[in-house]
């Protein structure tokens, strides 16, 4: 038997960037409580631990793996999934961060980033990015930007931190045995946002909001106000509760904050730039998913037509069906089959597709569109589990797939099933799930309109039993009448008001084609009522 024992870490003493002195100290066990509210200043505190920086270690580039989205006879790109180093990289451009590193030493900045010029700095509409040691406005919005010169230097120092919302009503954090962290987002008076880019691309990272760990003896607040200055130079002053998300490898906490002092140009040496971003443009510089989870929470949404790159993702599977494509990872980790149609109408009517089944009550796959070397792509969540099961499917056992035929009549998914019978899979608890809607709407399965064979009359409800489509068949041949009254109901539980949000969020063409598409579905629905 293996006895394994959690216990403190001893971390030796040491001097901050910012001049605070660490005493020697314990680090936090996995899964503690930690305290949400501003702590009753004490008169001493355990010192803590530094959170982990960039180190001077620079992320690897990887670029999609799809060139001309072709592929070579054994499936992979000519152009590789990674670009793998043949030497050691040489960084022509690199500068000395005016901030010395965690050790002291200087802290090399391998791609600097450039500053935007003045014109940006009060414009709403904007981005405007600082650099390190670079020039800013003597104020902004009627708050100086100035160096927080009085900032707390030692760890106890920071418990007395102006900025903390004692009367804040918030939960305390349950770390689920990971790293307790805290963040912000700050927001400026004309609606931008605060973003940092960390040092190097730390972790993948290109924009992000300021966070770290929780230093002990710290609360959330005090570490989210300590974090927001090490890392953006800028002193805050908490305005609200945001709420927890899980990270890789912590639960992160986020509070709302206003700026009330500092400048960006004093970031710490984990930072090389720091931007002011117009919310409309918040989730295109993000480019970790988790991050744009926070932007949700804070109420900053994308907007409409606004599509995440997948440039960067990590290509780990080959291409399976007629459009180029194949796995990949993204910067969280999570897989997706992603594949390019021939046309963005195509990939869009893919996508909204699935988001009505999904409205309907109907197992899909979470499914998006994502931009890749400038082309629109359709990208599928990979579930694990799924397989094909013909006979399981023709035998009618498979829980959810009668009662979802409706909804594919509906949408007229004239290949629901596939040939091999490969778009309706079988998912691990033995339910089916429809994973490929591109034969729904206006489109074919290999990309032609259907014209006038898609109509306002649910003329599948026939045609997709009785014979002409003879995988269709040999799956909901057999439905019974109940079976597709009940399939029928949860159709009509689709609202019109969600029938026209989708297709404008989602649908293909012009925003009059999107009017007349929402309109026809909603015929289509009470065709299906009535018959």
């Amino acid at each position: 038997m293996s006895i394994i024992l959690f216990s403190k870490a001893h971390i030796p003493a040491y001097t901050k960037k910012d001049g605070t002195h660490v005493p020697a100290h314990e680090t936090h066990a996995p899964g503690a409580k930690i305290k949400a509210k501003p702590a009753v200043p004490a008169a001493t505190r355990k010192a803590s631990a530094a959170k982990a920086g960039p180190g001077g270690k620079s992320s690897a580039d990887y670029k999609a793996a799809l060139s001309k989205y072709s592929t070579s006879p054994k499936g992979e790109s000519r152009q590789g999934s990674l670009l793998k180093p043949q030497m050691k990289p040489s960084y022509p451009k690199a500068v000395a961060h005016p901030q010395p590193g965690a050790d002291g030493a200087p802290f090399q900045i391998n791609e600097p980033s450039s500053p935007t010029g003045e014109e940006t700095w009060d414009a709403p509409d904007e981005i405007a990015q600082f650099i390190p040691g670079g020039a800013a406005p003597a104020e902004l919005h009627g708050v100086p930007l100035a160096p927080w010169t009085d900032h707390p230097k030692t760890v106890a120092g920071w418990e007395f931190v102006p900025g903390q919302m004692y009367d804040l009503d918030e939960p305390e954090m349950d770390a689920n045995r990971k790293a307790p962290a805290a963040g912000v987002i700050v927001i400026e008076a004309d609606g931008r946002v605060w973003l940092v880019k960390p040092s190097n691309g730390f972790a993948g990272y290109k924009t992000t909001f300021p966070k770290g760990h929780v230093d002990d003896g710290l609360t959330l607040q005090q570490t989210a106000i300590k974090e927001a200055f090490e890392e953006t130079g800028l002193q805050v002053e908490i305005t609200g509760l945001i709420g927890d998300v899980e990270r890789g490898q912590t639960m992160t906490r986020y509070y709302s904050a206003k700026r009330v002092g500092g400048t960006p140009t004093a970031c710490g040496w984990e930072t090389q730039a720091v931007a002011l971003a117009p919310q409309s443009q918040i989730h295109g510089l993000l480019n970790r998913a988790v991050d744009r989870v926070v932007a949700h929470k804070a109420g900053i949404e994308p907007p409409i037509g606004f599509y995440e790159n997948a440039d960067h993702w990590e290509r780990v599977g080959k291409q399976a069906g007629s459009n180029p494509g194949g796995v990949f990872k993204d910067g969280d980790g999570q897989e997706w089959y992603l594949k390019v149609p021939k046309s963005a109408d195509i990939a869009k009517n893919e996508v909204l597709a699935a988001e009505l089944y999904a409205a309907a009550g109907v197992a899909v796959p979470k499914v998006k569109n994502v931009m890749v070397l400038g082309e629109l792509a359709v990208a599928s969540k990979m579930i694990r589990g799924l397989k094909p099961d013909a006979h399981a499917l023709k035998e009618g056992v498979v829980p959810g797939v009668l009662e979802g035929f409706a909804a594919d009549a509906w949408l007229a998914n004239w290949d629901v099933v596939g040939l091999l019978y490969d778009n309706l899979l079988v998912d691990a608890n033995g339910e089916g799930m429809r994973v490929d809607a591109g034969g729904s709407l206006i489109f074919r399965a290999q990309g032609s309109p259907k014209g006038e064979a898609f109509g306002n009359t649910v003329g599948e409800l026939k045609t997709l039993i009785n014979g002409k489509n003879l995988q269709a068949t040999a799956v909901f041949g057999h439905i019974t009448p109940k079976e597709l009254a009940a399939g029928i109901a949860k159709v009509s539980k689709v609202s019109d008001k969600t029938i026209r949000m989708l297709c404008e969020a989602h649908g293909p063409g012009s925003k009059r084609d999107r009017t007349e598409l929402a309109k026809k579905l909603i015929l289509r629905k009470k065709n299906m009522l009535s018959a």
